[in-house]
């Protein structure tokens, strides 16, 4: 029993690594369709800027490739609890549509548009919310 017990569990794990693996470069290929990526690499950059940090060109690549890869390990199990491989591979399909493509395409400017706007937003509602501290 045991002889065979253990093979099977073996198999278990390489199909299900095997299969996180699948998921994660169909998600990889979803976010680099929609566009995501241009978007963490502008937040990326605004940080940078923000905190006075200036990544050398030669530097560039391997710390790009550091924080993504630590960013889709995160996202994986989020993205697992919503979406099916087949989500990811008929939202693939749609994003190499014109409009598909469109939408990849503005996703960065109006994520960096909208951040603008959030952030203006949220002083203006701190100072509404100043009437009511007591």
């Amino acid at each position: 029993m045991k002889k065979v017990l253990l093979p099977l569990i073996l198999l278990f794990s390489l199909n299900s690594i095997n299969s996180q693996e699948n998921y994660k470069s169909l998600l990889i290929e979803y976010m680099t369709a929609q566009g995501q990526f241009e978007t963490f690499n502008a937040t990326i950059d605004q940080m940078g800027t923000m905190m006075g940090v200036t990544i050398k060109n030669e530097d560039r690549e391997e710390f790009t490739n550091d924080v993504m890869g630590s960013l889709i390990e995160l996202l994986v199990p989020v993205y697992q609890k919503h979406f099916t491989v087949e989500d990811l591979k008929d939202a693939i399909q749609m994003y190499k549509t014109p409009i598909g493509k469109k939408i990849s395409e503005k996703t960065p400017i109006i994520a960096q548009e909208t951040m603008q706007a959030s952030m203006q937003w949220g002083m203006e509602l701190s100072q509404k919310m100043q009437k009511y501290l007591e």
